[in-house]
Formats: structure tokens, sequence, C-alpha cells
């Protein structure tokens, strides 16, 4: 029988919800807050970069008080569950053991830190109920499933010790908002070795699991100017050739004159200045995804995925299975196993969000409370002793 008090079911449902809550509003105060952000890009000749960094447009009623300690409060946090960049293994939630190449093969054996930049582009206010730019923070019952995915990208920035940007992008009056992923992502790279561009809707299932790590399991080293996932295998997901689109909601560049040079092209191909015919993505569904996979990729060497010739294209399309979709839609090939990308329920992605935090948690807890020995344990164990009356006695021998 146990001595650990009871508790009804509102009072257990609130005691699992409340480090959501407290993690989330750490992040959205963090995130608007810390030093780290209180900087400002280089004037842009296309649309001008917008960065919150103003404490004033923060939040009116703000938690007070310094945060420069929060990146070391979630590193720390998160110490014990992060993967060596170098381990031979790694388990997906699905139980799938990903497997690195020969330790000879490896491309990167430390992590970048701050060379790398995870970077979220978007057009959209979100000051409304839930938004990261309300005028209240946020309770985690009313986060919006866009604030808990640019949180989660902030969160894994913060776990790895890698730079976060949020860029509130201006629209392009003659094309869809979409496609101002495509030169903040190429101004980034003017400052950053790596960008890691992310839709609000793609996550990192596990983000214990460094960037390094997935470079070496993908082989994308530096002759690799961005990496993609491929799209589902389906009839409306092929470009002009035939062939299958690549995804642009999570986009791996890395910085060379090659990669700046094909943004330039990319961002100006609905002009037509290089590419006939990309005007009609301008505001046609894929937009960017659809210039890019029908026009800029057949610049370079064709999108060769790992599987056929690794190592050999500028342009790298990795499995759909691995950096696209979601388990829900595994009946499509692709349920997301490194990076999850939530466009068949864009709602999940707060349901990913508080998975990020709590299987972070769940181990540390149980941990701390039940297995952590005597000195520390929570646990009072009186299975030796025999209970008479209002006594608690030792067994007899």
């Amino acid at each position: 029988m146990s001595v650990l008090p009871t508790f009804s079911q509102p009072a257990r449902r609130l005691l699992i919800i409340l480090p959501v809550v407290f993690v989330t509003l750490l992040l959205l105060t963090g995130l608007f807050n810390h030093e780290s952000f209180r900087s400002t890009l280089p004037t842009v000749v296309m649309p001008k970069v917008v960065i919150t960094t103003n404490p004033s447009s923060c939040a009116a009623n703000q938690t007070s008080g310094p945060l420069d300690n929060l990146s070391s409060i979630i590193q720390a946090l998160y110490a014990p569950l992060v993967v060596p960049i170098t381990s031979p293994t790694f388990t997906t939630r699905d139980g799938t053991v990903k497997r690195l190449p020969p330790a000879s093969e490896l491309i990167h054996h430390k992590s970048l830190g701050k060379r790398i930049c995870i970077l979220d582009v978007d057009t959209r206010p979100h000051t409304g109920a839930g938004g990261v730019f309300s005028s209240s923070l946020p309770t985690w019952d009313a986060l919006s499933p866009a604030s808990a995915g640019f949180l989660s990208h902030y969160l894994y920035a913060l776990i790895h010790g890698y730079t976060y940007k949020f860029v509130q992008a201006p629209t392009y009056q003659d094309r869809a908002p979409h496609w101002t992923k495509v030169i903040f992502t190429q101004e980034l790279l003017k400052k950053y070795d790596i960008v890691v561009m992310m839709d609000y809707d793609a996550i990192f299932p596990s983000p214990e699991l460094p960037l390094e790590w997935m470079l070496n399991y993908w082989k994308i080293d530096d002759k690799v100017m961005v990496a993609m996932a491929e799209d589902p295998n389906a009839e409306v997901n092929r470009d002009q050739r035939g062939n299958l689109n690549v995804n642009t909601g999570f986009i791996i560049a890395q910085a060379s004159e090659n990669t700046q040079r094909m943004f330039k092209d990319w961002a100006e191909c609905p002009s037509e200045t290089r590419y006939k015919g990309c005007a009609e993505w301008k505001g046609v569904y894929f937009h960017e995804q659809s210039g890019f996979s029908s026009h800029v990729r057949y610049d370079f060497l064709d999108g060769l995925t790992i599987a056929e010739e690794p190592g050999k294209s500028m342009i790298r399309a990795l499995p759909c299975n691995e950096a696209n979709g979601i388990p829900e839609k595994k009946n499509l090939g692709c349920t997301g196993q490194l990076v999850r990308h939530h466009w068949g329920g864009k709602e999940l992605a707060k349901r990913e969000f508080n998975d990020n935090i709590m299987n972070a948690m769940l181990p540390l807890l149980i941990q701390s409370a039940f297995k952590g020995g005597d000195a520390t344990s929570a646990v009072a164990d009186y299975r030796n002793k025999t209970l008479v009356g209002d006594q608690i006695l030792d067994k007899p021998l």
C-alpha cells in the first residue's frame, strides 16, 4: 500500500500540465528578452528585415527579471538526454534504429554552436489570443499551434547552443507570402555557416538529437548547398518534369558562393529573368516550392537522393519518411522519423511541442523522485514494517 498522497483527477492533471506551462512561459519570455536576440540583420536590397528585439513590443505583463541564464537552464535540463554527435546509432520514437556511416566517413565531430541558425520567417502578426506577440503571455490551453511550433524551434536552438532568429517579414506586392522564406534564408547565410529554415508546423520530434548528427547521417558535406525532404509520392506532388517535388517547409542551407547564387535565382524566379514560366508560381500552390522544384534545381545536378548517389548532388533530397510528414500519414510513406512536418494536421504541432518537453521531463522526474536512492528519493519505504493500530512497528523476525 502506498504511503504517498492520493490526488484527485483534476490535481493529477494539473501536476502533468504545470511543467509544460512553466517551460512554455519561460520560452515565451526568453524569446523576446534574451540578449542573443538583440541584434539586427544587415540591410537587404529586397524586402527589409524586421526582427522583434525591442522589449517595449513584448507582452505588457511579462514576468520581469533577467533571463540570461535561460539557455543554461534548458541545457542542464536536456543534458542527460542529448545524443553525442558521433553516436553510432539513434532509435527514433517509432523504434527504428538509425545508424551513422563508419567513423572515418563522419563529417562533424564537434558542435557548430552559434554557427548554426534555426530560422522562422513569418508575415503574420501573431498578436491574437495564443500568439507569441499577444499583449499578454498565453497560457498553455490558449497557445496556438503556430506559437507552439515557433517555441519548439527556439527550444531546440537553446538545447544545442545554436542561434535562433525569428524574422517578421514584410510581404511582396506581386506574390504569395511564402516567397519571403527564400530571401531571408539567403540573407542569414551571409552570417551563419548553416541556416535551417522551418515552417512553424515542422518540428524535431526528438529535440535531443543534434543537427550535426543528422548531417552525418544524411552525409551532408560542404558540397551540398541545400537539403530538403521529398514530398509524398503522389501526382499532385510532381514537378513539370514529372519528378517529385522537394518540400520547402524544412530547408538545410549551407553557406557558399553557389548557395548565394542559387537563392538569388530562386528569389527572382517569378520575375522570369532566368526561368521562363516561373511567374505561374507567384500565387499558385505550391508557390516557392514549385518554383524551386520545377525550375531552380535543374540548374544544378539533379536532386539525387542519398540512396542513389550520396555525396554527388549539390541539392540533396532527403527521404520523405525521415524528414517529412507525421505518423498519422504513414499510409503515404512519410512519418517524420527525424523531422515532422504537420501539413496533414497543423493543429498537432502543439501536441508535438508538448511531447518535446514532457519526453525530456518525464524520465528526469521519475529518476529524481523514485529512483534517486535513499539520499535523494522522495519515496519513504515502509515495506519492512508492520502496522498495528496507530503504531508502525518492525516486522517480527
